[in-house]
């Protein structure tokens, strides 16, 4: 937790030398003022509370965002069902064009099927 190489005073204590920086400040803080929170370390009581409300409140939001609901779960199938039906055009407009061993039989079986 060392500062990088630059001389830092604690911003509680001006005489004393900082030991490392505030996670939500980034105000140095000497030994004496060092408080430990499940996140890192901060200068104030306050710094730490506030800290712990803006994780608390970006966890709530990546739930909210990261696709527990209904609509996340439609947008991502309806994304790949787009995808595969592109590829699927491709691959017919490929077989119709072009005489591919393999291919092009079935799309003229599919196209013979559908009535195209």
């Amino acid at each position: 937790m060392a500062l990088s190489g630059v001389a830092s005073v604690c911003v509680n204590h001006p005489s004393v030398e900082a030991v490392g920086r505030c996670k939500q400040c980034s105000k140095p803080f000497c030994a004496a003022c060092k408080i430990q929170g499940p996140t890192g370390f901060f200068c104030s009581a306050d710094c730490k509370q506030k800290h712990e409300v803006f994780v608390k409140r970006a966890q709530s939001l990546d739930v909210k965002k990261g696709g527990l609901g209904i609509g996340y779960a439609l947008s991502k199938m309806m994304g790949w069902a787009i995808a595969v039906l592109i590829i699927a055009v491709v691959l017919v407009v490929a077989g119709t064009i072009f005489n591919i061993p393999v291919l092009s039989p079935i799309v003229h079986s599919v196209r013979g099927t559908i009535g195209f």
